[in-house]
């Protein structure tokens, strides 16, 4: 008598593994917060990003990209609301870019526009679903399945307070936390992107809402939404072990025919793999799908 194996869930496996050891947690986390105030700071913020700024609810959070008039993604960020204040959480290496983008849009609105600098940050990651912004600030932020938790200033974990979770010897909570970040597909601009790339080859839908009224790049969101679809897109791959990618690497077919090309990986804590975002078009998106870089390593698609 045989009996029926239950189907393995390789993305439930993979979270699995990645929080084996419990909760990631960071004592200095890499990401800054900005803050637009004043009676016109919804509307301008709603102008220029994709997110419905306006129709935001106190409390509410959600994640955001400011494209130019072509589509092409500049920044990403979380835009938050609590009371009249609009919070815009970035990833460190992106706060120079996105204050200078406001500063270079803002002209006679009543606004001000803060840097609240490198206030300490603390950060835990979980399975989980929930997304939203309290006093503190304190961000909790949710996608597939992975709940970040961002705690600033004076909400922030002191240094001494909680012990840090243990990790893998050889690896820190740094190698988890961006292992979890490509899982959640939050991409890091610059390094995952090109000058090139669109908001939706970048996997970030959720991103552009399509029911607020006009902001910059939005007639290429409507465009590819209506009429068609992106010529490539970021695929969540698993790679075999080795060390990181930290520049485009071709990933070839059966035929050694270059195909698409992973962005950036790396290794994954206490498991002999790798784990990496590339663009891949249509007909190797499927996962399951085995590419090859050159020298033969596998590349397989996850999502």
């Amino acid at each position: 008598m045989t009996t029926d194996t239950p189907p393995t869930n390789p993305l439930a496996d993979l979270l699995g593994n990645l929080l084996a050891n419990g909760p990631c947690a960071r004592k200095a986390a890499p990401f800054r917060l900005l803050l637009v105030l004043g009676p016109q700071a919804g509307e301008f913020l709603h102008r220029l990003c994709s997110q419905d700024v306006l129709g935001l609810l106190p409390g509410q959070l959600l994640p955001a990209a400011f494209l130019d008039a072509k589509g092409k993604l500049l920044v990403t960020a979380l835009v938050g609301r609590l009371g009249d204040a609009f919070y815009l959480e970035v990833q460190a290496e992106q706060e120079e870019r996105l204050a200078a983008l406001l500063e270079r849009y803002h002209f006679t609105e009543k606004l001000t526009i803060e840097r609240l600098g490198a206030v300490p940050c603390t950060e835990h990651v979980v399975a989980g679903e929930q997304s939203g912004i309290t006093a503190g600030p304190v961000v909790r932020i949710a996608r597939r399945g992975v709940q970040f938790e961002r705690r600033y200033g004076e909400a922030a974990l002191p240094a001494d307070s909680e012990p840090a979770v243990p990790q893998p010897a050889g690896t820190s909570s740094n190698d988890t936390a961006e292992c979890l970040r490509m899982f959640a597909g939050f991409v890091r601009v610059g390094i995952e992107t090109e000058p090139t790339t669109l908001a939706l080859e970048a996997d970030l839908d959720d991103h552009c809402s399509l029911t607020k009224g006009c902001y910059t790049g939005q007639e290429i969101i409507a465009r590819i939404h209506t009429y068609g679809h992106t010529n490539r897109r970021l695929c969540l791959l698993q790679l075999d072990a080795g060390d990181a990618i930290t520049a485009p690497a071709p990933l070839h077919d059966e035929d050694e025919i270059a195909v698409g090309r992973v962005m950036h990986a790396v290794p994954m804590p206490d498991r002999a793999m790798r784990l990496g975002l590339g663009y891949l078009p249509k007909d190797f998106q499927a996962p399951g799908t085995v590419l090859r870089l050159a020298g033969g390593a596998r590349a397989t698609v996850l999502r």
